[in-house]
């Protein structure tokens, strides 16, 4: 397959290229594919002729989407119409990533697809609009994930080592649950996907859930790491834009279409810790 993907500088798509071998991948700079403007998005499109395109690319810094509503929601939402639309006229399958912020986070299960959506922030509002803007391609896939990381870019596993490094004192957030997912085992699932020609809203996280303080205990206790690391309540370091308390996805339709692939997070945290490039 010609796979167009978006968002290149970012970590997914550095794992899309270690895992997605086996098709042809065409990455442009963001100076070439402009998300801000349509008609950069349907020239590259019409140029490339992709069969797939992977929209990695996203405003994701939570707390500035709450100052930069405006950008976030062009990003997040609107250039995902653009995408659509452009991937309609060439007949070409969109898969879309979204989110766990979708979801408002008074659950006390995991989410189904089929769930009722409620943001509470800029940045899932406007997730959840790019979701909308998906569906105006006949051919879309929505891989909703949520916290992701790898051995590579900036994310809560790096965060969490350098302050280590540092000697700092952590203090980290023990009220807040999801299931800490790799960039790269989402990318098995997404190839897998795109090879089957899954369609509609899919739910790709790793298997199980903890809190950000249990995922850092994790990430100490895999390093052999001593650490001086305590919990802390959301409350006690507000921030701009409110997070979900709960946000872990439920993975019993992705396990009807076919393979899965998301391991356990502890599992797919060891196999960063393991090889920090995917084999």
């Amino acid at each position: 397959m010609r796979v167009l993907v978006t968002g290149g500088a970012g970590q997914l798509a550095h794992a899309i290229r270690q895992i997605w071998t086996g098709h042809e991948l065409v990455i442009p700079d963001e100076s070439v594919l402009d998300l801000s403007r349509q008609d950069s998005i349907q020239r590259v499109v019409a140029d490339i002729r992709p069969e797939v395109l992977l929209n990695c690319a996203a405003f994701t810094q939570v707390d500035r989407c709450e100052s930069e509503a405006e950008l976030a929601l062009l990003i997040n939402g609107t250039a995902v119409g653009w995408l659509a639309e452009a991937c309609e006229a060439e007949s070409a399958r969109l898969i879309q990533i979204s989110t766990d912020y979708v979801f408002d986070g008074t659950g006390t299960r995991p989410y189904r697809e089929e769930d009722p959506t409620n943001p509470v922030s800029a940045y899932g509002r406007t997730k959840l609009e790019g979701e909308r803007q998906a569906t105006r391609c006949s051919k879309h896939l929505i891989a909703r994930t949520s916290w992701l990381y790898d051995a590579w870019g900036k994310n809560f596993l790096n965060t969490m080592l350098n302050a280590a490094a540092q000697g700092r004192s952590l203090r980290v957030v023990d009220d807040q649950w999801g299931a800490p997912t790799t960039c790269r085992t989402l990318a098995r699932q997404l190839k897998m996907a795109a090879e089957q020609d899954w369609k509609g809203l899919v739910h790709m996280t790793c298997q199980g859930e903890t809190t950000w303080h249990g995922f850092a205990q994790a990430i100490f206790e895999a390093k052999g790491m001593t650490v001086d690391l305590g919990p802390c309540g959301t409350a006690d370091y507000p921030t701009p834009a409110k997070r979900p308390a709960y946000s872990v996805l439920s993975g019993e339709r992705r396990r009807s279409l076919g393979p899965d692939l998301m391991p356990d997070w502890r599992e797919a945290l060891q196999e960063v810790m393991d090889h920090p490039e995917p084999a």
